[in-house]
């Protein structure tokens, strides 16, 4: 596997990481420059930000390419020499970098033009993106102003799709369908997502019922365990939130729950009864996202847990 890196990881970060050795580190992306006050300043450092990772990748790509049509030796795990011709299959990042390398606004999808207030429609209801198309409509029409446009002017209809800009990194990558690199992974997605999103709730919930410090007494307190790691602080002290320290909370959350909603007054019985069912049905949701592969039921299961934690 192939990966580019941001330079503020440490080279031993890189090292150490677990797998490393299937991984081949082609460059170090840059660090762009902050963005200046004024608005005109901004505008152009932006620009400048752009066109400079566009820059490393149109370095990196290149070779890709080259392989990817004449085909390179690659060495096989029987000791073999084979002709192999590697394609880009997907490209594992957060939103805001794939909102970067697309060119799109960060309230867009990279993957099809489904407006904003429609995000989580379900697929296949929104026309894919081609972002050759945006391209070219920037390129032709380089002078049009923003605020003079009309519905019938090309930029203002990539406007409507929430372009920023007309160009995508991926676009020089040969044989790829460029909207169908974005993959979704289970660091970004469940642990810095979907678990990010419920534990600010349920740290809202005990909030409001003045049950924080409880939760966080019941937290320290657990006890050591194969495949767990024992908490060092309360709850409240860590920060920042990781992937492998919200994987560790997902295997205690509901007994942490349970015991700091324990003994609720009259006014407390229905939700504290309703908070352990909404948190254990997105749990229930992680867990059966992390199969290898799905069939109707599990899907149905799924989307059950969805609407149940809704």
């Amino acid at each position: 596997m192939a990966g580019l890196y941001d330079d503020r990881k440490s080279s031993s970060t890189i090292r150490n990481r677990p797998g490393s050795m299937a991984i081949l580190l082609l460059g170090l992306l840059p660090i762009p420059h902050k963005l200046a006050k004024s608005s005109r300043a901004d505008k152009l450092q932006r620009v400048i930000n752009a066109d400079t990772l566009r820059s490393v990748f149109e370095l990196i790509f290149p070779r890709l390419n080259g392989a990817a049509r004449e085909g390179a030796p690659i060495d096989g795990a029987d000791g073999k020499i084979r002709r192999c011709f590697p394609i880009m299959s997907g490209w594992i990042a957060d939103h805001m970098e794939n909102v970067t390398l697309h060119g799109i606004k960060s309230n867009a999808c990279p993957k099809c033009e489904v407006p904003p207030e429609e995000l989580g429609s379900g697929p296949g209801l929104h026309r894919a993106r081609d972002y050759a198309r945006y391209e070219r409509y920037e390129r032709e029409n380089p002078s049009l102003d923003s605020k003079t446009q009309d519905a019938a002017d090309p930029r203002y209809m990539n406007e409507t799709h929430g372009i920023k800009s007309g160009q995508n990194v991926f676009q020089a990558v040969v044989r790829v369908s460029t909207p169908d690199l974005h993959k979704p992974d289970m660091l970004h997605t469940r642990y810095l997502g979907l678990f990010k999103y419920m534990i600010d709730w349920i740290q809202g919930f005990l909030k409001r019922h003045e049950r924080q410090q409880a939760f966080d007494d019941a937290w320290k307190a657990l006890p050591p365990y194969p495949g767990f790691l024992v908490p060092k602080k309360a709850y409240r002290e860590v920060t920042p939130w990781q992937g492998k320290g919200m994987r560790n909370l997902g295997h205690c959350l509901l007994g942490v729950l349970a015991v700091a909603l324990r003994q609720p007054d009259s006014t407390q019985v229905q939700p504290f009864r309703r908070a352990p069912t909404c948190g254990r049905s997105l749990l229930d949701f992680t867990m059966m996202a992390q199969y290898r592969s799905h069939t109707p039921e599990t899907i149905s299961y799924m989307e059950e847990y969805a609407t149940q934690f809704h």
